[in-house]
């Protein structure tokens, strides 16, 4: 049994109520979403309270129901450090989608536990329920697949992008701060402008003045401009990579499928399997497949003119040249 809800919650697969039921799950995430955002409206949220605390309940009721089915079957992973009853339940509890379904939850039992029922900052943290999606949907799952790999590189280009936003605040304060010292007077103050110029924005509300200043103020939004492009540049770049690196990978997988040169109804399910679990389209597997079986139709027997054996060679698309090398004895 505890497999069985492994294999539903975790990866997935099983019957068919394994699919209805991710899909009632990732509806109720985004039906509390709508709920948060309705009730905002104090004048619509005074007139069907009960309704919506009666939806809170509810689906509170669900996720705790959920995080603690989670929390008995994480010991069927094939991860090894998991697999313990006790160490493996807290290192799952750290996890970064267990702390994710937690945090989904968590804000209801502490407006409870502290008897404030309108603690609005608690409220609106139930829009972290959104996160979970993530669980359901196999491409912000490979999002955050990127940010974790790239994370070093995001964190360089974040800090360029800091540096300069500091940078553009001290030019704007040594060149504009006598004359325009409510704006630019210190640092701290300059900090909104070269904010919003860095990032391309440009609200209008503060402006340099002075020649120098303009000067000054066109640079930085030049730089701007190029340096606040490059955490996208970074995650697209990522992402093409690891889409490359999946797709590499479940070729590899049905190569070793068709060694045989066919493959049968249980290579077939095998295939499947690792496609959902990579995380590839159905479209980009076919292509895969074509591939595949292109090189492997591509063979030409021949014969070896030393010693007349029968030769089999596999070859890409293309002309095959056999050369004959005359061995000395």
């Amino acid at each position: 049994m505890r497999r069985l809800w492994y294999q539903a919650l975790e990866q997935q697969k099983g019957a068919a109520w394994v699919k209805w039921l991710n899909r009632s799950l990732m509806l109720l995430v985004l039906l509390n979403v709508v709920a948060v955002v309705v009730e905002s409206e104090h004048q619509l949220y005074e007139a069907y309270q009960l309704y919506f605390d009666g939806f809170e309940i509810f689906s509170v009721a669900v996720f705790t129901l959920e995080y603690g089915l989670r929390l008995w079957v994480c010991v069927e992973s094939s991860d090894k450090a998991l697999q313990h009853s006790l160490r493996g339940r807290w290192r799952y509890v750290y996890s970064p989608m267990a702390l994710i379904d937690l945090l989904a939850i968590l804000p209801f039992y502490l407006s409870f536990f502290f008897g404030v029922s309108d603690w609005r900052v608690l409220r609106s943290l139930r829009l972290l329920r959104l996160l979970k999606l993530t669980r359901y949907s196999r491409s912000l799952a490979l999002l955050l697949t990127v940010i974790r790999q790239e994370a070093d590189t995001l964190i360089s280009a974040l800090l360029i992008l800091c540096t300069l936003i500091m940078l553009a605040a001290t030019g704007m304060y040594w060149l504009e701060g006598h004359v325009q010292p409510e704006a630019f007077g210190s640092i701290p103050r300059a900090l909104w402008w070269s904010t919003v110029s860095v990032a391309t924005v440009g609200y209008g509300d503060v402006t340099p003045i002075t020649q120098a200043g303009k000067l000054f103020s066109g640079i930085i939004i030049i730089l701007g401009i190029a340096i606040a492009a490059l955490p996208a540049a970074i995650l697209a770049s990522g992402i093409i990579n690891e889409l490359k690196r999946r797709r590499e990978s479940f070729r590899l997988e049905m190569v070793r499928a068709m060694e045989n040169g066919f493959l049968d109804f249980g290579g077939l399910r095998y295939l499947e399997k690792v496609r959902i679990h990579i995380g590839i389209s159905r479209a980009e597997a076919r292509l895969v497949f074509e591939e595949v079986k292109q090189e492997n139709r591509l063979q030409t027997q021949t014969r070896c003119p030393h010693c007349a054996h029968s030769l089999m060679i596999k070859h890409p698309p293309g002309h095959v040249h056999v050369h004959s090398v005359k061995l000395r004895d």
